[in-house]
């Protein structure tokens, strides 16, 4: 199943924590998926639907994928979870119980992997030619996440709003230009290197990223950093450019999966 009983305990749970009462579509949506018969029943019209969704029809696949983009997301689940019918059908690979939010743009399905309980929060770009997203990730509001390069990231990491992370860039020397794709690609000096982030990262809001930088597990990015060198595990960074100024606590808990 896209969705099954678990990510209605998760939903569950964080309205505990705060104290706040569970709605009663939660919990007969729970209820329901925790019967076998209603799981095979969606399991076998996620099946259909996802078939019906991605037909390579002329036009009818463009409006398709329009209308499927930017039907309303969180706090809503609904058009989340067509959403990730479809990608299911798209992606190389996306597991289950994973959140893609209202204007998510994803130019490379066919290279892209997203882990399970993962949230691609509204209006985010993932533009690298290769992407591989882990357990739980969140990559917030606003992100972009570019090039020719791959971009990897850990489980249990988050890129935090409008960051930009960018796998490749034309670099401005030898007399080269640098104006973009729009120019002759041997005037060009592209450099594409892969981008790679460990478990338990944090990169702050508004954090950049430039190609070829590998992020240690555990570093922290502060916000508006400009990061261009690697970043050592449990090392809290920042500035422009990033320089250390501290460590972090390794993580206390156990994983949750």
């Amino acid at each position: 199943m896209i969705i099954d009983k678990e990510f209605f305990d998760h939903l569950i749970n964080i309205n505990k924590a705060r104290h706040q009462e569970v709605s009663f579509t939660i919990r007969i949506a729970r209820f329901l998926l925790s019967l076998r018969l209603v799981s095979l029943i969606f399991t076998i019209f996620e099946y259909v639907f996802g078939i019906v969704l991605v037909l390579p029809v002329p036009i009818y696949a463009d409006v398709i994928k329009a209308l499927i983009t930017y039907l309303p997301g969180t706090p809503g689940y609904l058009g989340c979870y067509l959403r990730a019918i479809y990608y299911s059908r798209k992606l190389k690979h996306l597991a289950k119980n994973v959140i893609i939010d209202q204007g998510v743009i994803i130019l490379y399905p066919e290279e892209t992997e997203i882990d399970t309980f993962a949230w691609i929060d509204k209006n985010v770009i993932l533009g690298a030619k290769s992407i591989n997203i882990g357990k739980r990730v969140h990559v917030a509001q606003n992100v972009v996440i570019t090039g020719g390069g791959a971009f990897i990231i850990g489980d249990y990491s988050c890129v935090a709003q409008s960051s930009a992370i960018v796998t490749s860039s034309d670099v401005p020397k030898g007399g080269y230009r640098a104006s973009g794709p729009m120019i002759p690609f041997e005037q060009r000096h592209v450099v594409e290197q892969d981008i790679k982030i460990g478990k338990d990262v944090f990169i702050a809001m508004g954090g950049r990223i430039l190609p070829g930088v590998e992020i240690g597990d555990g570093a922290v990015i502060g916000a508006g950093s400009l990061v261009r060198k690697n970043v050592p595990a449990w090392t809290v960074v920042f500035g422009l450019p990033a320089k250390p100024i501290g460590h972090r606590e390794k993580v206390k808990y156990p994983d949750p999966d």
